[in-house]
């Protein structure tokens, strides 16, 4: 059985395996610049012209310097690749960060990723974490408002619940949710589900498994595949609407990611 490969994310057809920017384009604790920037836009370069045409970055992971990076890498392709960045999370030391869904903080974080980026509008942005202290309709709104002024294509929010959700679509089109998700941690299996029937979609970030894993169970049907590539494509026949994000600093870990696009595991084996 083989997978739909490709999504329909607005006007764009995406291939349904991407690439998050977090750790290859920061240093230690998502802080500051990578140590191997040559490397890191090698990588994204090589993904893109393997098919890969989905970037996930955020203001954050930096704080900025991946979104500077992303901008460098995707220079030669600007126009063939799908940009989807983050605000509303506060980067504020090495491995910390607080959320901040004050509408008028994210009008600024949205402006200052455009420059970044060095584009007109951003193709879809994610409120990024929810703020305990802001109603998540009035961060939401703010989105809004920005979309319509044609600042952003497409709203998306992340790490959030169903009931979330559901409140940011009484003042938004969602058109996409990034949540943790993979064979393992299946806390937001809800909510998958929930994008799944309502055509909305799931951008999968932490979608490789790393512990606890049934050897076993495994082993009946997947003998030879690396976990990286069992995960991914675990997470390819999921659900239609799922787009995990894998990312690397290394070429040979990418191109064992990009295989996936020619393996099949059945969910049903977990």
């Amino acid at each position: 059985m083989k997978t739909q490969k490709t999504y329909k994310l607005g006007n764009q057809e995406i291939n349904r395996l991407g690439f998050g920017t977090m750790r290859a384009t920061t240093g230690p604790g998502i802080w500051g610049d990578t140590p191997n920037k040559s490397d890191a836009i090698k990588v994204i370069r090589t993904a893109i012209e393997n098919g890969v045409n989905f970037i996930d970055t955020a203001d954050a992971y930096g704080p900025y310097t991946s979104e500077l990076l992303v901008k460098e890498a995707i220079e030669p392709f600007k126009n063939e690749v799908v940009i989807a960045t983050k605000g509303g999370a506060v980067k504020y030391k090495p491995g910390a960060v607080m959320a901040n869904g004050h509408p008028y903080y994210l009008r600024t974080a949205v402006e200052g990723s455009l420059r970044r980026l060095n584009r007109e509008t951003i193709d879809l942005y994610f409120l990024h974490r929810v703020d305990p202290t802001i109603p998540i309709e009035e961060s939401v709104g703010a989105l809004a408002d920005m979309q319509k002024q044609g600042m952003i294509k497409q709203i998306g929010i992340s790490n959030v619940t169903v009931e979330q959700v559901k409140r940011a679509q009484t003042v938004a089109k969602i058109d996409a949710v990034q949540n943790a998700f993979n064979f393992q941690d299946r806390r937001y299996e809800d909510v998958v589900k929930l994008t799944a029937k309502e055509n909305i979609a799931f951008v999968a970030h932490t979608p490789i498994a790393v512990n606890n894993w049934n050897h076993e169970i495994v082993s009946q049907s997947t003998e030879g595949l690396s976990i990286n590539q069992l995960s991914l494509s675990w997470l390819l026949g999921f659900e239609e609407n799922v787009i995990p994000i894998p990312g690397t600093s290394s070429l040979e870990h990418l191109k064992e990611n990009l295989m996936v696009n020619d393996l099949y595991v059945h969910p049903d084996n977990f």
